[in-house]
Order: structure tokens, then C-alpha cells, then sequence
């Protein structure tokens, strides 16, 4: 790596007023972060030439330490594709029999089978999981005595005016169906769930139908995995193109064999192989590329690929005496350097408050996906080519010894005596017979018997037979192709033993499959940072005419914390067998999960999804709201036979007032003369007779409302309630919540 200050010429980008001496390191590396595109003409001259051949020599090095892994990954390959000539043995005579197995290509198509669909299920692969509770959060206000910070309670508006005072009734908070407080949610219940069921869907979208080429990448993905034991993808972000993928090989992809992972890796190398000169010249034209003398004649510019080494490495610009991250392209043959630019920005610098950076974090593009961890610890994992390897080698050995053996049974041979002359009527040389041909020679019988012998051969030992299957054992225990997976199982093994074949068969499956989808995590992960931090306007956009959602926000929902990227199916049931045996166990424990209160609606959901049945809210009726506590009911009764009492005496009350100024009026008229006094009882009996069934329903709804509240008492204390003590601790509550929050909060005494 690259550890010698490189002498930058920073004064075209701060300007003639500061110059680039006068920087101290860590604006150095504020403008280094922020600068767009190829940076290389920063450099001089000779350090352009340093950094070249220090790439060149750093991947050269780690190509020549992962040497051994690498030979035996590319013969994985070959004898996966089967694409290669068998070469014609010699031994134990020419064009012996030379069979190779394709054991391994067995495995790999059975891996892919079974993995593609787990992975891609039509088009969804994503999915948001919220990490911790989503109750929601309410607004706190503090106690106007205590200064403490509480819940500030949702309230209803205003009731009628009081028929006595006139005053409007005071503002009362509002109680959800447990009688609780409901507060002013500051993020309603269930918000997080909403937020990452809509990133979820988005990025959806983005994989399967802005990223052109991700589920291909995946189909070739399952199919290299297993065969050589590692694979890559890169994501990034195009300025044109939006978020883009693609599968790295592990052959193009040099890491150094120590490494422990991508993040701490000192460099990560790409090799890019299809790179044409007219290729390298159009890049050159919009400056991605630094043009350069590399040395193409007129052939090599027509049909010679290069290749172009892409290398992420850390490097000390900024003189601080610590490096940062930067990706090096640079030409394999001629060691040019093409392009540098940064790999971190801004927001990744980490300084103390004297300036100086104790850390600088990396961004990341590449992906590891890995089939068997090394034994060794190394970087590359293992795949099936490594561990089949020998004992492929071992089988075919055996298969060919057999081939052969049965050969030389079926040719024959023997000894033919001196005596005996075949050579007449035109036979010369070897004698050869076609099937129910026979020879005319000039040799009595019974000198032919005697004087010809055959080679007598053994026939093949059982023991042979039995140490091939036993070898073969062994290569399906470590590839997972077993009978019971493949389809060939005896159909007349009970359910439960063929599910428990499957399960113990998948073992080896079920871990690999668990490391796939803690990769995908990853690389979902990376495609979600990509639309946030490069997605801008135009993401934004289609965000909100994607999802059609009101409540859509690209950047609050992007930005979101409390949301874990991961992949949508499940790794433990990665066959629909499983599937369907986790769907029965949950559709016989409906009855206990109903004893405990359960929702068989949500059973039943879940065993239809695992059976892939459509349209499942049509099947399955509506959602049943809750019943409500009768305890509760029976309290709701008596606070409105208690509203129905009140309101009765308040229109007794009403009626009476009523009446007094007719009452007032006769008394006025009683000490007038006695001719008004019976014109005033003839008005008073009048009004009296108008208002007196008035008073009689009211005094008929007053002594109902006082019947039913009996009535639901004793109701509440055949439940097991005690109203008195019951409506007591609910006032306290009440009124210890009403004196901690103030009447200013609640709007009124």
C-alpha cells in the first residue's frame, strides 16, 4: 500500500484565496471526500507511476498466495460444465476406459433447485422486520408543578352547555375500549410497521424491475456457489442508471488470503477482463478515464480484450500520517493508472475536536456469498469442488477398474499353440469373427481344441461393489444428494419417516442455506443505503408514484433506524414439504391456540400461505372485532343510568320552573278582585292540565333510570365487580391524572 504523502495540487479546488499549502490535513481530506469523479491529474507524475505499479504488484502477489485455491476452483469448474474433452488413457492399454462421474454436477443442479425458488418467490425478496416494539410514542408535556414529564392526553371537544349554569361542559379526555387514557401519539401505534412495509415494496420494485439483470445474477449465483464455494456481487450506484448489481466471480475477485473480511481487507482487486481499446477510448473522451499511452497496435484495438485491474486500496493523501480509502484503476500491462477517486465521504470522517481524524470508514460495493467457511481460516471458502475433489477422483478410478475389467471379460483372449497354423485359404494375421460367422481352416478339430488356451479373468469381486457404494455414501453425506431429496424414495414409507428422512437429509442444506440469506441481508442492505444516500429527486419521485400512499416519504422513510433489512423467506423451510408440515402442525393446534384466546383466523392465513393458495382474504371471512370485558359493559351501564338520572331530575326541574310564573301570577290576581281570581284559577288549572303529563314522564323516567341502575348493580356484583370500590380507585386515577397534569393541560377544572 501506498503509505508516502502524494503530492496534490488542491488550488483549483478551494480557490486562489486559500492555498493548498495552507490547508490543514483535515480540510485536506474534507475536499478529498467531496470531490466528484476521476482525481487523478491530482497527482504528479512520479507518483501516478508509484501507485500503478504498487497496484500491479500487490495483485500479482495475492493471485500467487491464493494460487492453491484458485487451480482447484477452475478444475471444479471444467468438471461441473463438463465442457472439456476426456483425454484418452494408455493404461491399462490404449483408449482404456476413462469415465468421470459428474457427481458434482449432480450436486450443483441440485442446490440450485432448491435454493432459486427459496430465494426468489415471483417478485418479492425483500422484506423490512422492525426492530424492538411499535406501540408508538406520545407526546410528553411536562407537570406544570413538578416539571416531570408525562403523557399529554387526546381530548374531546367541548360537550353541550350545562342547563343550570349555562357553561360549556369541560373538554374530557378521551378512554379507548379497556377505559384507558388515549394520548397524542407523536408516532402512532403501528407507524413503523406501515414505513417498513412500503420500503419493503419499493424495493421490490427496485430489484425486480429497475435493476435489470438481478434475478439472472441470482440464477448463476446458486449455480457457481456450490461448485466453488464463493461468489460476489457488486452494487453501486449509476448516474444514469440508478442502483445497479451485478455477480462478481471469486475468479475476478482478489482478496488477500489473510483477510478476515471485505470491511478490514487492506485491498480488494476486480479483475476486468472484457475491456476493448475502443472501450477504454470512449472513456477517455468524457474523462471517467485519464488518457494514456497504452500501447495498442492496430490489431489489438480491433479484437485484443485488456485487462484493467480495479483495485479498492488505502492510500495517504492528505499527509496526516493516516490513509484513506480510494478506488485505483490502472492498466495490468502498461501499469497506468486511469482513474482514482474516493470510496468514503464526508459524513464517513471521524475527527476529535482538535481536528484530528482517529477514523475514516470505508463504503462498501462487494458482497461475499460463501458455501463451507475454510478449515484453514482463509478468505476464500470452500465449495463442493474442494471437498469432492479426491473422492470423485477415487469413484471414477473404481467405476473405470470395473469398466475395464468387464472389457477384457467380454474381448477375451488366450494362448494359440505353435503347432496350430491358421494361416490358409487367405487368413493372414489376426483372425477376426463377426457374431454367428464361422472360420474355414485347415486344422483338424481336435488339434484346434488342444492347441488353443483362453485367458481365463476372475470375475469381479462384491467387495469391490461394496466399497463403491460405501465411497459413494460418503460423497452424498457431504454434497446433500440423497435419494429421499432427489425423488427416489420408496412411496411406501409412512408420512412421518419420509418428513424425518428429509429433515435429517437437509441438515447440511439448511446450514449453507442460513449463510446464503445472512449474505443476501447484506447485500439488500447495501442496495437500501445506495437509494438513500444516491437515490435523490428522481428516487424520491418514484417512491410516491409507486406506492400511491399519502403518507409516503422517501427521506423520513429511507432514513429510518429501527428498520432490519433481511430476506423474505424463511431458511429453515426451504422445501414446500416443510412448508406444508409446519402448516398442518399449526392447523392441529388451532383448538389450544383458541383455549388461550388465539385468532384461528391468523392460523388458518398462515397454512394457506404455506400451501401458496391465492386470493386468501377471500377465502377467510372479515376479522372479528373483540368482545368487550363484560365487567367493563356492566360499569358503562351504570355511568349511563347515572347520566339518565340527572338528566331526568334536570327536567323535572325544567318543568317546575316552568310552572312558577303561573303560580306567581295567580297570587298577583288572588289580592285584585275575585272576578280575576277565578279567570286566574281557570288559566292556572289550564296550565296545570297542559304541563302535568310532562311532569308525570318525567317522573316515570326518573324512577326507571332509578329501577335499571338497581338493576345493573346487582348485575355488576353477580360478575364479581364492586361498583362503589371499582368507580372510587377510577375517580382517584382520574383525578390524580387531572391534579399531575394541570388544568391548563385539560383545558378546565
Amino acid at each position: 500500500m501506498a503509505t508516502v504523502p502524494l503530492d496534490l495540487d488542491l488550488d483549483d479546488e478551494v480557490g486562489p484565496v486559500v492555498p493548498a499549502n495552507d490547508l490543514s490535513p483535515l480540510d485536506k481530506t474534507y475536499l478529498l471526500a467531496g470531490s466528484q469523479g476521476n482525481i487523478v491529474d491530482k497527482l504528479s507524475e512520479d507518483m501516478r507511476i508509484k501507485l500503478g505499479s504498487e497496484v500491479v504488484d500487490d495483485y500479482e502477489k495475492d493471485c500467487k498466495d491464493r494460487s492453491e485455491w484458485e487451480t482447484v476452483a477452475e478444475e471444479a469448474l471444467d468438471s461441473a460444465a463438463q465442457d472439456k474433452p476426456t483425454p484418452v488413457k494408455s493404461t491399462p492399454w490404449p483408449s482404456a476406459s476413462n469415465i468421470n462421474i459428474p457427481l458434482l454436477t449432480t450436486a450443483a443442479l441440485q442446490f440450485n433447485a432448491r435454493m432459486y425458488p427459496a430465494v426468489v418467490k415471483g417478485d418479492e425478496a425483500v422484506l423490512c422486520k422492525v426492530v424492538g416494539k411499535d406501540e408508538g410514542r406520545p407526546k410528553m408535556a411536562p407537570h406544570p408543578q413538578t416539571g416531570q414529564m408525562m403523557p399529554l392526553p387526546d381530548m374531546m371537544p367541548p360537550g353541550p352547555p350545562d342547563p343550570q349554569t349555562g357553561q360549556p361542559s369541560p373538554p374530557q379526555p378521551k378512554m379507548d375500549e379497556q377505559g384507558k387514557i388515549i394520548p397524542v401519539w407523536d408516532v402512532p401505534p403501528g407507524a413503523k410497521s406501515k414505513r417498513a412495509q412500503r420500503v419493503s415494496e419499493y424495493m421490490n420494485t427496485t430489484i425486480f424491475y429497475r435493476m435489470k439483470g438481478w434475478e439472472g445474477d441470482t440464477d448463476a449465483l446458486l449455480m457457481q456457489l456450490p461448485i466453488v464455494g464463493c461468489v460476489f456481487r457488486k452494487v453501486w450506484t449509476d448516474k444514469y442508471k440508478g442502483v445497479m448489481s451485478m455477480m462478481v466471480p471469486a475468479l475476478n475477485l482478489v482478496v488477500p488470503k489473510c483477510a478476515r473480511d471485505l470491511l478490514t481487507t487492506p485491498r480488494t482487486t476486480e479483475k476486468l477482463e472484457d475491456v476493448y481499446p475502443h472501450e477504454i477510448r470512449k472513456h477517455e473522451k468524457t474523462g471517467y478515464y485519464r488518457k494514456a499511452e497504452l500501447e495498442i497496435d492496430e490489431e489489438d484495438e480491433k479484437s485484443g480484450a485488456r485487462l484493467l485491474l480495479e483495485q479498492h486500496r488505502w492510500i495517504d493523501l492528505d499527509e496526516d500520517e493516516m490513509e484513506e480509502p480510494y478506488i485505483v484503476t490502472v492498466d495490468h500491462a502498461t501499469r497506468e493508472v486511469l482513474r482514482l477517486e474516493a470510496n468514503f465521504a464526508q459524513e464517513d470522517i471521524k475527527a476529535d475536536e482538535n481536528g484530528k481524524i482517529y477514523c475514516i470508514e470505508k463504503r462498501m460495493l462487494y458482497v461475499k456469498y460463501g458455501m463451507f467457511p475454510n478449515p484453514k481460516g482463509d478468505f476464500y471458502d470452500i465449495g463442493l469442488g474442494h471437498l469432492l475433489k479426491k473422492l470423485n477422483a477415487t469413484i471414477d478410478t473404481a467405476i473405470n477398474q470395473l469398466m475395464d475389467a468387464g472389457t477384457a471379460q467380454t474381448a477375451g483372449g488366450g494362448f494359440i499353440g505353435a503347432g496350430v497354423r491358421l494361416q490358409g485359404r487367405g487368413n493372414r494375421g489376426t483372425i477376426r469373427m463377426a457374431p454367428g460367422e464361422y472360420k474355414v481352416v485347415d486344422v483338424a478339430a481336435d488339434t484346434l481344441r488342444n492347441g488353443i488356451y483362453e485367458r481365463t479373468l476372475p470375475n469381479v469381486s462384491p467387495v469391490t461393489f461394496q466399497v463403491l457404494d460405501f465411497i459413494l455414501g460418503f460423497a452424498r453425506e457431504i454434497s446433500g444428494v440423497k435419494d429421499v431429496l432427489t425423488g427416489e424414495a420408496s412411496n411406501t414409507a409412512p408420512v412421518g419417516s419420509t418428513l424425518a428422512l428429509i429433515e435429517q437429509g437437509l441438515q447440511v442444506f439448511n446450514a449453507t442455506a442460513k449463510r446464503f440469506f445472512r449474505s443476501a441481508k447484506d447485500e439488500y442492505e447495501l442496495i437500501h443505503d445506495n437509494l438513500r444516500l444516491y437515490g435523490g429527486e428522481a428516487a424520491a419521485a418514484d417512491y410516491i408514484n409507486i406506492l400511491d400512499d399519502p403518507e409516503a416519504n422517501f427521506a423520513a422513510d429511507f432514513n429510518a433506524k429501527d428498520m432490519d433489512i433481511r430476506p423474505v423467506s424463511d431458511p429453515s423451510t426451504v422445501t414446500r414439504m416443510q412448508k406444508m408440515a409446519r402448516a398442518q402442525y399449526i392447523e392441529q393446534s388451532i383448538p389450544l391456540l383458541m383455549q388461550v384466546g388465539g385468532d384461528p383466523r391468523e392460523a388458518l392465513k398462515r397454512s394457506y400461505e404455506a400451501a401458496d393458495i391465492e386470493d386468501i382474504d377471500k377465502l377467510l371471512p372479515p376479522p372479528v372485532a373483540p368482545q368487550p370485558d363484560p365487567v367493563m359493559m356492566a360499569e358503562v351501564k351504570v355511568k349511563e343510568a347515572d347520566a339518565g338520572k340527572k338528566q331526568a331530575e334536570t327536567q323535572k326541574i325544567t318543568v317546575e320552573t316552568q310552572l312558577l310564573p303561573g303560580q306567581m301570577q295567580t297570587e298577583g290576581v288572588k289580592a285584585g278582585s275575585e272576578a280575576q281570581k277565578k279567570a286566574a284559577d281557570a288559566r292556572k288549572t289550564d296550565q296545570e292540565t297542559q304541563l302535568m303529563p310532562m311532569l308525570a314522564v318525567a317522573e316515570k323516567r326518573k324512577t326507571d333510570v332509578e329501577v335499571e341502575g338497581k338493576l345493573v348493580e346487582q348485575a355488576v356484583k353477580a360478575i364479581g365487580g364492586e361498583k362503589e370500590k371499582y368507580a372510587l380507585e377510577k375517580e382517584a386515577t382520574f383525578d390524580g391524572l387531572v391534579d399531575g397534569l394541570g388544568e391548563e393541560t385539560f383545558g378546565g377544572p
